[in-house]
């Protein structure tokens, strides 16, 4: 295959290794990586790890939360202390290509390991592993695109993230009988790694003037480790005195009410009593589908209007969305949340990035990138947590004042205050410029 014209690269002065021009190769292989990701993501974090230890090893539930709960502790203090070992190396690939080679090899290791200790030793090293290679994803797109096209990019690399789960919803289908689902490890990280490849291989950091602290040397990169918990403790103080603190905020709690909705919208269905297997697979098919449309949308939209107007947008539509669904409790009405629900999905996922990419100063990208990861971690602890689990125990266990289903629409609507207070705060916070692209 020919290789296409080039593009100009997003910042000007970067030191580019390809003199300030950057092929669409890289693009490509950017979006790629999504594309496995996704895939990772769907097999393990969704769909096949979790129904193999409780369903088929038959261990109780709470040893995937404390699982869960364990590698989320880790990531709070690390991601942040890797994303400054980023900044003082100028570079994110070194530590991308480590944790991402990490996360595969021990995904094709579930495939063979015997016992659930060692299963949850693995997985739970593959899921650090796998987030930390993220927060060193998301920054390479300033380096893959000008500034004028990386919300398009954006969004094409999330709607290709999200083909790639109906394509491991399809091919894994086929292939994993009931009671086998281990076997679905090693086909994961079979793709897992061609997809993400070409990213390892293609994408090039544009080397970053090193971020150094007063009194520190590079040297400095040694120590981070033991200084981790103080290290986020200065990050968060730092980003908090910024325009994207105040984004990061808005960001936990919107992202808090959509990933909990796509968590629970099955458990939910069931609970009206007029969804059934089949209709559940249609539902969350047709609301993937619909997240693809509103990546791609929303990837679009964004170049023009830009990314935080993109943003409020979504979140008044997925507030108007999950108060109707919690407020008249009807089953027919899911039709409609779900694919809305996708839309939010999508949006947010493609354009908040290119919002965060433009409030961050580029020394800064590494260690901000870090909390913007840990958003989704304590987030995805929380929501379902607090704001699902806790309000239905409280409203119909504790106060025993409506059915589980009644409390579940109760808990739906809270969801949408935390959705609608995410877009309060985040009509604060500046629209962020876009670094200038480098003139022909």
């Amino acid at each position: 295959m020919a290789v296409p014209e080039t593009l100009e690269t997003a910042e000007p002065g970067a030191g580019s290794p390809l003199d300030g021009r950057l092929s669409r190769l890289p693009v490509l292989s950017w979006v790629l990586f999504d594309f496995g990701a996704t895939i990772f993501s769907y097999v393990v974090l969704t769909r096949y790890f979790n129904e193999w230890i409780v369903i088929e090893q038959g261990q109780p539930d709470y040893v995937l939360g404390l699982m869960s709960a364990t590698v989320a502790i880790l990531l709070l203090v690390a991601l942040p202390s890797f994303g400054v070992v980023a900044d003082r190396l100028g570079r994110h690939k070194p530590l991308l290509v480590g944790f991402t080679l990490a996360a595969i090899a021990c995904t094709a290791l579930l495939g063979l390991v015997d016992g659930v200790l060692v299963a949850l030793v693995v997985v739970g090293v593959a899921i650090f592993a796998f987030n930390s290679a993220e927060a060193q994803y998301h920054p390479l797109l300033a380096s893959v695109a000008p500034p004028e096209r990386q919300s398009r990019v954006s969004g094409v690399a999330v709607a290709v993230g999200y083909v790639g789960t109906i394509v491991a919803l399809v091919l894994l289908g086929q292939v994993i009988a009931g009671g086998t689902n281990q076997r679905a490890f090693l086909p994961t990280a079979a793709l897992y790694l061609a997809f993400a490849l070409p990213c390892l291989l293609f994408v090039r950091d544009r080397r970053r003037a090193r971020a150094t602290e007063p009194g520190e040397g590079d040297a400095s990169v040694v120590g981070i480790p033991a200084r981790a918990l103080r290290q986020l403790a200065a990050s968060v103080r730092a980003a908090a005195k910024r325009p994207h603190g105040r984004f990061l905020l808005a960001r936990f709690l919107y992202v808090d009410a959509i990933a909990t909705v796509i968590g629970f919208m099955t458990v939910y269905a069931r609970r009206t009593g007029d969804f059934a297997s089949r209709e559940l697979d249609l539902l969350i098919a047709l609301s993937t589908g619909f997240a693809i449309v509103g990546a791609l949308g929303a990837g679009v939209l964004a170049g023009r209007i830009g990314p935080k107007r993109v943003l409020l947008a979504t979140l008044a539509m997925v507030t108007v969305a999950l108060l109707a669904a919690g407020a008249s409790g009807s089953s027919a009405l899911l039709w409609v949340v779900g694919p809305a629900v996708g839309i939010a999905l999508g949006s947010v996922s493609a354009s908040d990035r290119v919002l965060f990419l433009r409030l961050v100063p580029p020394e800064r990208r590494g260690e901000d990138f870090g909390l913007y990861g840990l958003v989704d971690k304590v987030s995805s602890g929380f929501g379902p947590l607090v704001l699902w689990g806790a309000t239905i125990a409280l409203f119909a266990d504790v106060l025993a004042v409506t059915t589980t289903f009644g409390a579940s629409r109760v808990a739906v609507c809270v969801l949408a205050a935390s959705a609608f207070a995410g877009l309060l705060i985040l009509r604060a916070v500046p629209e962020g410029a876009a670094p200038a692209a480098t003139p022909p």
